[in-house]
């Protein structure tokens, strides 16, 4: 998985958890800073979430 697959992926997980998404400047403000992780945080993010 690339890296902005895994941050796809970790963004949708997390909102899915929260069953909706606050709005759209909440959502930008967490890809933003999903996208200045690497993608080991990211795929160690995404084995907590599931």
């Amino acid at each position: 998985m690339n890296h902005k697959e895994l941050v796809d992926q970790v963004s949708a997980n997390l909102f899915n958890q929260s069953g909706k998404i606050e709005s759209q400047r909440s959502w930008l403000a967490m890809r933003n800073y999903l996208e200045q992780l690497d993608s080991e945080q990211l795929k160690l993010m995404l084995k907590e979430l599931n």
